[in-house]
């Protein structure tokens, strides 16, 4: 694209965010801030970019998707790809004197090179809670817990969460004597839900039909409690049944919280990323074909700068929930302040004091002088206008 048609423009993938959209933003964001707050969380910042040896200790699955560039003493630094991996170094780095667990929320910025489209650009917003120094059911349900009522809160109105666990197909796939590689490529078509490539990759590693047959069935149980009986059935012991235990207490503890009816069991969901180590899950709305807020378990991951911690966490998009308001036709488009106080000169005075008193009342106002090249027309959204003078 030459130099002008580049002016005035922004580059792919990112966006102006307008009045009303930042708006929208900063409600979601102060939303989640007061619920999980409510929780006993407490908000951290980590830097927008990080050295490059930071990101790439187990998002070697994203390389193509980073930005990338060099400081002026030659380091090789990256745009964030994500939060968890920059919460974690900082809980590995600096808080390794606080007591634990401890319970972290964020909202930021991340960068990845996608194809942009709606919903998904190359930076996006995203608010989340890790949980580090806890390994308990407990822990998996409460961030499970914490994404419903994150949707709730911000105002979706229809969505469901699927829920899985990673150690359930690594187990059957040990007792299979796969291969990393191979199995490498089995989570690759089973994470794309390509089930004709499955059965190719199946074959041609030279599994057992009744090994294949079971590997299938268990991949696509999807629904409530019930499947969990199946799964048992269909698992009977081997290197998946702690991994189907944990899922099992996991959702007890859903049920306790009266949440199991936004909650679908899902064997075949694997997230893309490769830190997850146990439960994870994803949430999802009709009005839009990829995942509003998605997370897990990922207990290996602190241990790589040197402090080993289970951990469990989850992110929102925010830019995905403020595109499914705007469906739903909940994002509000005008921009208005409770009180515009129009004024003359002479009235200069007393529209400061009025203005003080409604905002330390609690209001919004925006205060505008009359002059004759204005008297038709303020330019300001209110619900009240008072004119002095």
């Amino acid at each position: 694209m030459a130099l002008k048609d580049r002016f005035g423009r922004v580059p792919p993938g990112v966006r102006d965010l307008l009045p009303a959209e930042a708006g929208t933003k900063r409600e979601i964001e102060t939303k989640f801030a007061q619920l999980v707050h409510a929780w006993g969380y407490q908000e951290v910042s980590t830097p927008i970019y990080e050295y490059y040896e930071n990101i790439l200790v187990k998002e070697s699955s994203q390389e193509d998707k980073l930005f990338k560039f060099l400081d002026r003493n030659g380091h090789l630094l990256v745009l964030r790809p994500d939060m968890t991996l920059p919460i974690a170094r900082l809980a590995a780095t600096g808080l390794k004197t606080e007591t634990l667990p401890l319970r972290l929320f964020y909202t930021g910025h991340a960068f990845l090179y996608e194809s942009p489209q709606a919903g998904r650009q190359r930076e996006f917003y995203q608010a989340g809670v890790e949980i580090l120094g806890d390994s308990s059911a407990d822990a998996d349900a409460e961030t499970v817990i914490l994404a419903v009522k994150s949707l709730l809160a911000v105002g979706i109105q229809e969505f469901q969460i699927s829920l899985g666990h990673v150690g359930i197909f690594h187990g059957l796939a040990d007792d299979l004597g796969l291969p990393v590689v191979e199995k490498e490529e089995l989570k690759t078509a089973i994470g794309n839900k390509d089930f004709v490539l499955l059965r190719e990759l199946l074959s041609r590693f030279m599994i057992a039909p009744a090994d294949q047959s079971r590997l299938l069935k268990v991949l696509n149980l999807r629904g409530s409690a019930k499947v969990l009986v199946e799964a048992r059935q269909l698992i009977g012991g081997g290197r998946a049944q702690s991994a189907l235990d944990n899922l099992e207490e996991i959702y007890a503890v859903l049920q306790a919280y009266g949440v199991e009816s936004q909650v679908t069991l899902d064997f075949g969901l694997l997230r893309e990323l490769d830190y997850y180590t146990g439960a994870v899950f994803e949430g999802y709305t009709g009005s839009l074909g990829f995942p509003l807020c998605g997370g897990g378990r990922y207990d290996n991951l602190t241990g790589q700068f040197g402090y080993d911690l289970p951990a469990t966490g989850f992110a929102l998009g925010v830019d995905k929930l403020m595109l499914v308001l705007d469906r739903q036709g909940a994002l509000n488009r005008e921009v208005c302040c409770d009180y515009l106080i129009r004024y003359t000169r002479e009235q200069r005075s007393e529209a400061v004091r009025q203005a003080g008193e409604l905002r330390q009342a609690g209001y919004t106002v925006t205060t505008q002088i009359i002059n004759s090249a204005e008297q038709s027309g303020t330019g300001v959204a209110a619900k009240k206008t008072m004119v002095l003078g």
